[in-house]
């Protein structure tokens, strides 16, 4: 059986779906890989895929897009796959076009979030036109499709009850999972802790509070995480603060770096170089922290924390409240509210058996709900419709 998964990102595809393709691959199916080219290629092809180079636009672009549509419905054509599994809103909408075209007899899509224009506060016209074009166009996508993973019960009904996407088609699936071997203690690079803490200066006896997202956004919540630092330099001068995350220029809600220079110092670090070792830095911090106000899908960065057995403060916002249990693993705070977002920290840096207890419960639900070994199968037997494996 051949399955095609589209992404229109090298990096997502290695970053989020490496557990879905190794899983696909064991069980014998011939999966090919279709994305940008980019960096990640023969680390992909290293799993036992193949890859096909697409040109594809982050942003809606008319042009670029109906050149996408073309590429993807000649591969769909020639390659002739069982499924054609599109990942994101665009491939989501313009692969099923193209499979469909192309007599795939089985299309399914995903979406991870609602995305930039979906949580501005009074949107002007440009966002609201853009929200609707994205909801018309995910209402052909789910049309041409058979399937359409939604990663939180928020965005699923957001959906549903807007008649984008008929409830028969929707399907649940709580997050692409984590690797609960890989993300466990006995996983952790001791040698690369001891590194790191060397290398940011950080006191052995001194808490630790974290943040780490993919793109350096406001709508994460940098704003208010660099708030609550301020706030918590007076009550507790001893916690260090990380902020790590990658620079987005290219984004309309990028943060300035002259803003994020001015928010460090001693007590407060933000890193805006590409990390490896995202699983280190996590273990060796005692609380993880993010404050988005982004239509998350579920962010990966807290299901890594829950398997790290790290206690959680997060907001009430869709998809980060999945990761939560109240008052049994970590805080849900309220969005853009950083004295809140302060004293969910607070709390924890001052009861020790109260972060070991969060942390504890916190590696029990990653076991029970985000290993991906329940995910793929979920997605074989629901999204697939694939008979047990």
């Amino acid at each position: 059986m051949k399955i095609a998964l589209v992404v229109n990102d090298n990096f997502t595809m290695w970053q989020f779906f490496r557990g879905l393709i190794e899983a696909l691959v064991k069980r014998g199916f011939a999966v090919y890989l279709i994305t940008p080219s980019g960096e990640y290629t023969e680390r992909l092809e290293a799993l036992g895929a193949r890859h096909i180079a697409v040109p594809m636009s982050r942003f809606i672009n008319p042009v670029n897009d109906l050149l996408t549509l073309w590429r993807l419905y000649k591969i769909f054509r020639r390659g002739a796959f069982d499924i054609v599994h599109n990942i994101q809103i665009k491939p989501t909408v313009f692969g099923a076009i193209a499979a469909r075209m192309a007599g795939a007899p089985r299309v399914a899509g995903s979406t991870a979030g609602l995305g930039y224009p979906f949580f501005i506060e009074n949107p002007g016209l440009f966002h609201r036109s853009l929200a609707w074009l994205i909801l018309h166009l995910m209402r052909l996508g789910s049309r041409l499709s058979d399937k359409i993973w939604f990663q939180n019960g928020d965005d699923l009904d957001f959906f549903v009850t807007r008649g984008v996407v008929p409830s028969a088609k929707a399907v649940l699936i709580r997050s692409n999972g984590v690797n609960v071997e890989e993300y466990s203690a006995q996983a952790v690079d001791q040698s690369k802790v001891v590194s790191l803490r060397g290398e940011l200066d950080l006191n052995d006896s001194d808490p630790i509070v974290t943040m780490v997202v993919a793109r350096l956004i406001w709508s994460k919540g940098v704003k208010e995480f660099l708030e609550a630092a301020a706030i918590m330099k007076s009550r507790r001068p001893d916690v260090q603060f990380l902020l790590i995350g990658a620079r987005d220029d290219g984004h309309p809600d990028s943060v300035p770096e002259s803003y994020l220079r001015d928010k460090t110092n001693g007590k407060c670090r933000v890193i805006t170089t590409f990390r490896t070792d995202i699983r280190e830095i996590l273990w060796m911090s005692d609380i993880v922290v993010l404050p988005s106000y982004f239509r998350e899908g579920i962010p990966r960065v807290l299901i890594e924390a829950l398997s790290l057995s790290k206690p959680i403060v997060t907001t009430d916002n869709p998809g980060c409240r999945e990761v939560v249990d109240r008052g049994e693993n970590g805080f849900l705070v309220p969005v853009r509210n950083s004295k809140a977002l302060a004293d969910g920290i607070a709390r924890l840096i001052e009861d020790d058996v109260l972060r070991r207890r969060f942390g504890q419960h916190s590696r029990r639900k990653a076991e029970a709900e985000f290993d991906e070994r329940i995910v793929v199968h979920t997605i074989l037997t629901q999204l697939y419709e694939l008979r047990s494996y």
